[in-house]
């Protein structure tokens, strides 16, 4: 049976009157059919095993790449002092978030929106689902403090800097900033579940687990607003101001000079995260505030509703990916320090071997010798 009939306004008892007056008589009709849960679901595209083959391979790949290429920065910055520095003390919470949305967040998003139902119980929904809001807060928030940071170090260079202890102390600021602002998700994310009685059409009940939002229409669209403004709009309008007063200054010095020029190339770094982080969220952002003020969005859209919202969500992730790049490998002194940290380990690695077949092997060489003595 295909499920492109189902309608938000339909009812089995509907379907089921119909097919009789079709067929003539209700009772004329067998009742052994093999009806599947999907055949009484409202169509989704991912339900399709190409589309769900496809989006497991692309989320496998940002989820592997983001946690792996982030970890590794954090592991870098915090073994090697020579990076410890206020800049990368904000990189270092850019790549925390980043992992707490690969490792908490898009598996179960991952999942969720496949399956269509919520298989992971209460208290996972209250925790996973508003995780989304928490790190991208996080993320935008610690792009801001190190546009702040450099705007301080190369526009007043004689003023007083933040310290690595004050920026420490600013992270726990964003951190908690960042949960405050998404209690409201919290508060409005529930558990439902949904009994689907099938009988007497067919003989089973569906028991199915969702893990929604639930507001209230004006609510939910103050708190849109106020998320996209707080979290996207004025951090950005205050990080294209620093940026570009920063380019000003940095253009009136001579790039000869070998401080100018390493400013030149951190800030180009920086500002292509920030373009990157800009660039990869606009999307679903954009999709976020017109479904909540167009809630007729997902019946335009039919099928492809959900599959469209996971793939914005997947484009907004691949900065992820690709902020680790732009950091680790333009980023001279963190190349030459990754390299660095990578030989000693190798180095290590190959004076251990060899200290294993000297000791292995010393009674062989001790007999040879006294062999080669008594021939002697």
């Amino acid at each position: 049976m295909n499920d492109e009939w189902m309608m938000s306004n339909f009812t089995l008892e509907n379907y089921f009157s119909d097919f009789g007056n079709e067929s003539g008589n209700m009772t004329d009709w067998s009742m052994d059919f093999h009806f599947k849960v999907s055949d009484f679901e409202a169509p989704n595209l991912l339900r399709d095993k190409g589309w769900r083959i496809f989006m497991i391979i692309l989320f496998g790949a940002v989820i592997f790449l983001g946690f792996i290429e982030n970890l590794m920065v954090i592991i870098v910055i915090t073994i090697n002092k020579r990076l410890h520095t206020v800049t990368n003390v904000f990189i270092s919470t850019l790549s925390f978030s980043d992992i707490m949305l690969c490792a908490f967040n898009l598996p179960f998003q991952l999942h969720y929106g496949i399956t269509d139902y919520w298989s992971f119980g209460p208290i996972l929904c209250q925790i996973i689902m508003p995780m989304f809001a928490v790190p991208v807060f996080m993320s935008t928030l610690a792009m801001l403090m190190i546009a702040i940071e450099r705007y301080i170090l190369i526009v007043f260079p004689f003023r007083k800097k933040l310290t690595i202890k004050m920026a420490l102390v600013i992270v726990f600021v964003i951190i908690i900033f960042s949960v405050m602002c998404s209690i409201p998700i919290i508060l409005h994310t529930e558990h439902s579940q949904e009994i689907i009685d099938l009988r007497p059409y067919i003989q089973d009940i569906i028991k199915k687990s969702f893990c929604i939002e639930n507001w209230k229409l004006k609510t939910s669209r103050a708190y849109t607003m106020f998320v996209f403004v707080l979290q996207f709009f004025i951090p950005y309008i205050i990080i294209s101001v620093l940026y570009f007063q920063i380019y000003k200054v940095l253009k009136k010095r001579p790039i000869k000079r070998k401080e100018t020029r390493k400013s030149y190339q951190t800030t180009r770094i920086l500002i292509a995260i920030t373009t990157t982080f800009t660039i990869s969220w606009l999307p679903f952002q954009i999709f976020s505030i017109v479904s909540y003020f167009n809630p007729n969005i997902s019946t335009h859209l039919g099928p492809a509703y959900k599959l469209t919202d996971l793939i914005l969500k997947i484009i907004a992730m691949s900065s992820s990916c690709v902020n680790p790049f732009l950091y680790g490998w333009l980023n001279d002194k963190f190349r030459k320090e990754f390299g660095t940290m990578l030989g000693k380990r190798m180095m290590k690695m190959q004076v251990s071997r060899s200290g294993y077949f000297r000791s292995s092997g010393s009674g062989d060489y001790k007999s040879e010798r006294n062999c080669a003595t008594e021939n002697l």
